[in-house]
């Protein structure tokens, strides 16, 4: 063996110890950044080390006696030295890869153990080769079990990137989950099933399913992907600004964070805004369209998304015109009129026009140097007329129209016939007749028109898609006379009145006119007949759960308001954090406990403190020598959060804070199927007397029940109030 040999060898040798540690500890490795970078270069080396050592271990076992030339016999063995070098090398950046990014475990444990023992075979096959006194026997089989282990491997590598079975015979796509069947869009469908969820299949599950879970987030299943993956929950309910999902596809393409990953469909600015809304409504997953008002923007949205194909032509279309000049698209780009391409470096053009009291028809009008370039173009609520259509008709290359809720009475609707590449127009919610529809129908090119809300009644659809049978008549929910409407819940005249003093009037309001409002004080649910009717404003004598519907002649009677209202009470003289919240709900420590400002359990990162590995333990000193007879907890209850009620809540009192004996318990109700998230009010009676220490521990549930969507894992508990009578 040369000297160069021995040095590689022991380069070599000193790597697989390392590369076997690295595996063995893998969950408890921390390496520096710059180094966890490098684990990029993974698949960067493995292509030709596995080509080459997989012929080379299938040579040896059948080897001739042209392998018994001297010469020959150490060039092969350098090579082969080379190679369980290149090899180590790719096993060992294969480990840090694997430390940042989140895959299935299963088949990252079978590809890490079957790339290490690839590694290390290829090591011991050197050995036995450069060593005249081993058996032949030995050195053929250890080729043999090499040439196995790089095989398989590779099967579980490939079905890490590219989905299960990447290297069978089956040609069915195994990375993209099943597509989901968007439900019958009717008033009574719930956004999320709706809109919501056909978006984040068709845009995030590729990256984020059973076989592929990027970031350790799954988002095929509901119950999983409301767990969050390895940087948390997707989104904050109430609180989409600070909501990871919003965070991250509001990054820069260039950003490696951003969502989805530059090169993959993205999501359009009137998805990103549905999404946006239905968190700042508390990311409700069973609301339905009903439970919003006829004019609630996230209706609007959420309902024109779920009864329409994409607001975008096929974007894998190629197109060979010239690009429109840069200057034109950034001196028109504003707020309120968004210009971008359709694809990634694709000439064709997008516009969309938002806001309505922001438009001014030369708006449009100014488009016309980039119309050239237009080929999809989003009205939807402008308060555009007719004359628009004159301008539009200028844009020839446009194949995606949307005149959704704009002001259009269809008067000249057939100048669009002369768009010889129009596929696709959206004339909802206007006031366009069936005689104009009739005369859009002879637009060539014509494949899909969106009329639901208009004139044409079902009698004049159904008779539209007898006479243009070539044409998709798109008519959405058509609304049965005889269904009732639902009333919006009551609201509090001030929603930010909620501690109060004693005595003080809380008062309610609706945005309806001729609206009865019925309420309970007990935490029950009220009724529209027997239940009291709202007067005027209700005095607050201590901790009430006030719950209130609105209910009409004519109308489904409204969901039910809850509104958790405390009393100021006895203020600590000092408050204490013995246990620390998880880092995402700390609010302001200690002083939220007492700061008079409330939480709303639909946006729990906002003067929240949220426990879950440990329970809640608060210490509180009074020095004024009051007499305490109850203690009150404001907490939340989300069951999509996974925050239920504590298990337990325990209140110690004494004049010594070591010395504390045990004044009030409270266990609270366990919730037996899944509701609404609230505001939740505790009141724990305890042993009267003056206390100048008390402690109050709330014990947050330990396995969530099966009926919860999170069964077995642990819940939280939040707390954002403490009051003492």
């Amino acid at each position: 063996m040369s000297r160069f040999e021995r040095i590689l060898s022991n380069i070599v040798f000193s790597l697989c110890i390392l590369l076997l540690m690295a595996a063995l500890f893998r969950s408890q490795l921390e390496v520096p950044g710059w180094l966890q970078v490098s684990g990029r270069l993974h698949p960067v080396l493995l292509h030709f080390p596995s080509a080459l050592l997989l012929s080379m271990m299938l040579a040896i076992p059948f080897r001739g006696k042209w392998m018994n030339v001297t010469g020959l016999q150490v060039l092969f063995g350098r090579i082969l030295l080379l190679t369980s070098l290149v090899t180590v090398l790719t096993a060992l950046t294969g480990v840090f890869l694997s430390l940042g990014d989140g895959y299935d475990t299963d088949l990252l444990t079978r590809h890490m153990w079957l790339g290490t023992a690839t590694a290390l075979l290829s090591y011991v096959v050197w050995q036995l080769w450069s060593s005249e006194k081993t058996a032949s026997l030995w050195l053929n089989m250890t080729s043999i079990a090499g040439c196995f282990a790089l095989v398989v491997g590779s099967h579980f590598g490939g079905s890490l990137t590219h989905g299960a079975d990447f290297l069978s015979f089956s040609t069915e796509e195994t990375d993209v989950p099943e597509i989901i069947q968007r439900p019958p869009v009717t008033d009574s469908t719930a956004i999320y099933m709706a809109a919501v969820q056909p978006l984040l299949q068709a845009k995030c599950y590729v990256c984020h399913n059973e076989k592929k879970s990027k970031g350790g987030l799954i988002m095929s299943d509901i119950r999983k992907m409301l767990a969050g993956g390895k940087s948390g929950a997707m989104w904050v309910a109430g609180d989409p600004d600070n909501s990871m999902i919003i965070e991250r596809l509001r990054l820069d393409m260039e950003d490696r964070k951003h969502m989805p990953p530059k090169g993959k469909p993205q999501l359009t600015i009137e998805e990103i805004e549905l999404l946006h809304r239905w968190i700042a409504a508390g990311a409700d997953l069973e609301k339905p369209f009903n439970a919003l008002s006829e004019t609630d923007s996230l209706r609007t949205l959420a309902y024109s998304l779920a009864t329409s194909a994409t607001t975008a032509p096929n974007t894998a279309k190629s197109y060979d015109f010239d690009p429109a000049n840069p200057k034109d698209i950034a001196s028109l780009n504003s707020p309120f009129r968004v210009i971008y391409p359709v694809d990634y470096k694709s000439p064709a053009l997008s516009v969309a026009f938002f806001v309505a009291a922001e438009y001014k028809p030369n708006m449009l009008e100014e488009c016309r140097k980039i119309g050239d370039q237009i080929v999809s173009l989003k009205l939807t609520s402008m308060p555009a007329g007719d004359e628009a259509l004159n301008i539009i008709t200028g844009f020839n290359r446009l194949e995606v129209l949307d005149l959704n809720g704009t002001g259009i009475s269809g008067k000249g609707l057939e100048k669009l016939t002369k768009l010889e590449k129009l596929e696709q127009v959206t004339l909802s919610n206007t006031q366009v007749s069936t005689d104009q529809l009739e005369k859009l129908a002879k637009a060539t090119a014509l494949r899909k028109v969106y009329i639901w809300r208009t004139k044409a009644t079902e009698q004049d659809i159904t008779n539209l898609r007898k006479k243009f049978p070539g044409i998709s008549w798109e008519s959405g929910y058509q609304p049965d006379p005889a269904e009732q409407l639902k009333l919006t819940p009551p609201l509090a005249k001030d929603r930010d009145k909620l501690v109060l003093s004693k005595g003080e009037l809380f008062e309610l309001k609706h945005p309806m006119a001729g609206v009865t409002l019925r309420y309970t004080t007990d935490g029950t649910e009220p009724d529209s007949l027997n239940s009291p009717e709202y007067k005027g404003p209700i005095t607050i004598n201590g901790p009430t759960q006030l719950k209130v519907i609105a209910v009409m002649q004519g109308w489904a009677k409204s969901s039910v308001s809850n509104f958790s209202l405390f009393s100021r009470g006895i203020a600590p003289s000092a408050t204490y954090l013995l246990t620390q919240p998880g880092n995402r709900y700390k609010a302001l420590g200690s002083v939220s406990l007492s700061d008079g400002l409330k939480g709303d359990s639909r946006n729990v990162s906002l003067n929240w403190l949220g426990f879950r590995e440990v329970p809640f333990i608060g210490q509180f000193r009074f020095d004024g020598g009051q007499a305490l007879k109850r203690v009150t907890l404001s907490m939340a209850e989300n069951h999509g959060q996974y925050i239920m009620p504590p298990t337990l809540i325990t209140v110690w009192g004494g004049e010594d804070s070591a010395k504390l004996s045990i004044i009030g318990k409270l266990k609270p109700d366990k919730p037996v199927k899944e509701s609404p998230s609230m505001n939740r009010i505790f009141n724990v009676d305890i042993t009267p007397g003056q206390y100048k220490h008390v402690r109050i521990q709330a014990d947050p549930i330990g396995s969530l029940p099966a009926w919860h969507r999170g069964k077995g894992d642990k819940g939280w508990v939040f707390v954002d109030e403490v009051f003492f009578e």
